[in-house]
C-alpha cells in the first residue's frame, strides 16, 4: 500500500513538473491570463457558471476563490504536511481543473483518505472525516473542451510553436485557468507570500 501511494504522488508530482515544463516552453508565446479568463468565462459548464464572474461563488457552489486557504486543495496541503504522502496545493488545483473532480477523487481521494484520516486525527481520538472533491466540479471535461483544445492548438500556431499533445494542451488549459484565477481574483498579499 505505502508503495502504491509513492508511486500515486510521484504521478502527481510528474503531472504538475510536466504542466510546469509545458508552461515554461510555452507561456513565452501565450498569453495565459486571457486564455485562462476565456476558460474560466467560456459556455455553460464553465468555471464561472459554479465560481461567479466575482469569484466569491453562487448558489451552486460556495467556493469563494477569493479565499484560497479555504480552498480543499489548501487543507489537502496542510493535512499531509510534512508527511511522505505531502502534496502541493497548487498541484492539486491544476490537477482538479484538468481531471474534473470526479476524475481527481477516483485517481486520488481513496487512495489519500486514509492518510487525511490520520493527519486529522486531533490527538484524542476525535477524527475529522476527509470530503471528496464536489463531483460538480467538472474542470475541463465540460462540453467547452473541444473548442478551448482548438484555441491553444491556433495561438501555439500562431506563436510559432511545436504542435502539442493533447496532454499539453490540457496541462496549459489547466494552468492558464489558475493564472487567472491567481490574477483576478486572489489578494495581492497571498500571493507575495508564495
Amino acid at each position: 500500500m505505502y508503495i502504491f501511494l509513492r508511486f500515486l504522488l510521484l504521478s502527481v508530482g510528474l503531472f504538475v513538473a510536466n504542466c510546469g515544463q509545458v508552461l515554461a516552453e510555452q507561456s513565452d508565446g501565450l498569453d495565459l491570463f486571457n486564455l485562462g479568463e476565456m476558460v474560466y468565462s467560456t459556455g455553460s459548464e464553465s468555471c464561472r457558471t459554479c465560481h461567479g464572474a466575482d469569484g466569491r461563488g453562487t448558489q451552486r457552489s460556495q467556493v469563494n476563490l477569493r479565499e484560497p486557504e479555504t480552498w480543499k486543495a489548501f487543507q489537502i496541503e496542510a493535512a499531509l504536511r510534512g508527511s511522505p504522502n505531502e502534496v502541493e496545493s497548487e498541484a492539486v488545483v491544476k490537477a482538479v481543473i484538468a481531471l474534473g473532480a470526479k476524475g481527481w477523487n477516483e485517481q486520488n481521494f481513496g487512495r489519500l483518505k486514509a492518510h487525511l484520516s490520520e493527519a486529522l486525527d486531533d490527538g484524542e481520538g476525535v477524527v475529522s472525516t476527509p470530503e471528496p472533491f464536489d463531483e460538480d466540479m467538472v474542470g475541463l471535461d465540460g462540453p467547452n473542451k473541444k473548442a478551448l483544445s482548438v484555441r491553444v492548438m491556433r495561438m501555439m500556431r500562431k506563436a510559432g510553436l511545436p504542435r502539442a499533445s493533447a496532454r499539453e494542451i490540457e496541462d496549459t488549459l489547466a494552468a492558464a485557468a489558475f493564472t487567472y484565477i491567481k490574477q483576478a481574483f486572489i489578494q495581492e498579499e497571498y500571493i507575495q507570500e508564495e
